[in-house]
């Protein structure tokens, strides 16, 4: 009956341990997390205007080689540096949706970022990683030779 006691004791410490670990996340983002947030959203929102260039140029067979060329690397310079800002920010805050880590993926906070008006400090969510995944593949057909 002791070793019971002792045991349930044990796991209520490690269960309110884990919970206050938990509320430690600050509930607003930091500065850099801010500029990280911002930077990934500019270059989302950039690349996919320089994909558009590219759909352009593939359906009306009216672009110079060099113009092709020149969207082609702007896209990918804004898919770099989504990469960059997000290798910046921290995925530590209640509104982030996601951790990264080498063995898993942890969620927690609020996973609803819709329709969010622009320059809202909100977190990251695992929306955008989609959202640029899409826009990669999408990419692939428009890439010049």
């Amino acid at each position: 009956m002791k070793t019971l006691n002792l045991t349930l004791i044990i796991a209520a410490v490690f269960l309110l341990a884990s919970c206050q670990k938990e509320s430690d996340i600050p509930a607003e983002l930091s500065a850099a997390d801010k500029i990280a947030t911002e930077g990934m959203e500019e270059a989302e929102h950039e690349a996919l205007e320089h994909n558009e260039e590219l759909a352009v140029c593939a359906d009306s067979n009216n672009c110079t080689p060099s113009a092709i060329q020149t969207a082609d690397s702007l896209f990918h310079y804004q898919s770099d540096m989504f990469d960059f800002h997000h290798a910046n920010y921290s995925h530590n805050n209640l509104d982030d949706d996601h951790h990264h880590s080498a063995v898993s993926t942890h969620s927690h906070g609020n996973a609803e970022h819709a329709e969010e008006e622009e320059g809202a400090d909100h977190g990251h969510s695992q929306e955008s990683h989609y959202e640029m995944v899409e826009l990669r593949a999408e990419h692939e057909q428009y890439h010049p030779n």
